[in-house]
Parts: C-alpha cells; sequence; structure tokens
C-alpha cells in the first residue's frame, strides 16, 4: 500500500487512505493494490460487499485500478475489470510490455519488475479476457494489463502484484524505477488533470487555494538538481517564485512554467490564475 501511495505521489496525483466503510465514492479514483485485492492476511484486504459498491462507483463515473496475486480473489471480476482470473503464474523477473497506447504510454514502453520470493503473493495470474482491452503483454506474452469501460467510469487491471515487488525492494524508486508512469497514464486516460503537477516524478507540487490566487509548493525528493516544468489546471496569470530577497517571475515554456530545484531542496510560489 506504501508503494501505492508513493508511486501515485510521483505521478502527480493526491493519494488519500480512506476506510473501506467510509466515503471513498468522493474520489475520482481508486487504487486497490494487491494484498487488498487478496483472500490473506484476513486483516489486510476488503470484504466482498466493497466489491460491489465499487461496481456502481464506476458505472457513476469512477475510476478503479487493481493489481492481482495468485492469492487474489474479486467476486464477478469479468463485468468490472472485463476479465477473470485463470492460473496462478510464478515468476522472478517480470516484464510488462505496452502493446496499446495508453495515455502518454507508447506500444512498446516496457516496465521490469523482480519477485523478492517465491510465494503466492508476489505470484502473478493468468486472464481470460471477457470484454476488456489487452494494453501490455507479459514476458511470456499473456495479458497482464486490462483497460475496460464499465457505465460512465473505467477500471484497469494488472495480472501481477508490482506494487508488492516495489514495497519489498530497498531504495524502489531511487534506481530510476518508472512504474509512476501507469499511474499517470491511467490519470490521462480518465482525463483526470491535478490542479497543479510537474513533469518529474521527484518533485512533488501541492496547492494552497483561495478566491483567485493562492501558492504552490514544490519539494525535489532525489539527490540531484532537477529541471521541472509546471502544470496547472487553472489558467494560470502569474506564477512567481519567493526568496528571502524577493519573488520573480517562472519563465514560460508553451503552456507550462520552469524552474530548477537544488537536491532534495524546495520552492514556494505565488500563484494568481483565472477564478
Amino acid at each position: 500500500v506504501l508503494a501505492s501511495y508513493i508511486l501515485a505521489r510521483r505521478a502527480g496525483l493526491r493519494p488519500d487512505l480512506p476506510r473501506e466503510y467510509a466515503d471513498w465514492q468522493h474520489h475520482p479514483m481508486v487504487l486497490m493494490p494487491a494484498p487488498l485485492t487478496a483472500t490473506d492476511p484476513i486483516f489486510v484486504h476488503v470484504h466482498t460487499d466493497f466489491w460491489a459498491r465499487a461496481a456502481d462507483y464506476v458505472r457513476g463515473g469512477g475510476v478503479l485500478y487493481a493489481s492481482l496475486a495468485a492469492s487474489s480473489a474479486i467476486p464477478d471480476m469479468e463485468t468490472l475489470f472485463g476479465a477473470r482470473m485463470t492460473d496462478s503464474v510464478p515468476a522472478t523477473d517480470v516484464t510488462l510490455k505496452m502493446v496499446k497506447s495508453f495515455g502518454d504510454l507508447k506500444e512498446g514502453d516496457s516496465f521490469r519488475f523482480s519477485s523478492p520470493g517465491a510465494a503466492a503473493r508476489y505470484w502473478g495470474t493468468g486472464l481470460e479476457v471477457l470484454g476488456g482491452e489487452v494494453i501490455a503483454v507479459d514476458q511470456a506474452g499473456n495479458p497482464a494489463l486490462i483497460a475496460h469501460t464499465l457505465g460512465k467510469g473505467r477500471t484497469l487491471l494488472s495480472a501481477y502484484p508490482i506494487e508488492s515487488y516495489l514495497g519489498s525492494q530497498p531504495m524502489a524508486f531511487e534506481d530510476g524505477q518508472n512504474a509512476d508512469r501507469l499511474y499517470r497514464a491511467l490519470e490521462q486516460w480518465s482525463g483526470i488533470r491535478p490542479i497543479v503537477s510537474t513533469d518529474r516524478p521527484s518533485v512533488e507540487a501541492s496547492a494552497l487555494m483561495g478566491r483567485g490566487r493562492g501558492y504552490v509548493v514544490l519539494a525535489n525528493h532525489s539527490g540531484e538538481t532537477q529541471h521541472a516544468s509546471i502544470s496547472t489546471a487553472r489558467g494560470t496569470r502569474v506564477l512567481r517564485q519567493l526568496a528571502g530577497d524577493g519573488a520573480r517571475e517562472l519563465p514560460k515554456n508553451g503552456n507550462t512554467r520552469q524552474i530548477d530545484l537544488e537536491p532534495y531542496g524546495g520552492a514556494i510560489l505565488e500563484w494568481e490564475y483565472a477564478p
């Protein structure tokens, strides 16, 4: 779950951690990484009735992502995800290769993961496609990512517990791991646009908003200088970096603004936009 939270942050999303029986339906996107989809351990996975509410949530326009392990179980998943589980797929090294464009992912783009152990919670699963669309295959050419539309909403299903792989890997996000691109592509495919975001996974952006003005807070979580492009979902009039010696307007590059951030550095920007 922590790996999924970090991936969401790196993709420019603003993740929350609501309880299963809380009002999570107001969120535009719900992420369900394994082991939340599994049957074990019992104190981690969601209950059966969650999935009926999830189907209603998607039909109403919500976006749902889930990753599977061999120990996963989702009732009526062919309706929700356009596919169903078949046999377990033990694997040590996993490759997901895009076979169709998805968001800003192109055909041929790939993701690589290493399984930390030989246990069902790290194994993938075969998928029988029943109405969904295969957008990526695994190292054996089998369906690995299934995109599906249900009512007004959309779902994405992974045949492998990629978040469990990353959660068991030391310094998982310090070696060029690009799995956040999958979350960002899901966001783009679904038409969800963050209030403010950057093109650098290591540069986090948050906004404090008022009427027509506010502040953007940037944090560079990497040990390298980052040249970042800042995008906003509002018509930006002014974006100034505040500093001890005054404020300076950030340079434009098309519809984005540019900034350089020192290693583990940050910045506060004054933001004026169309209310």
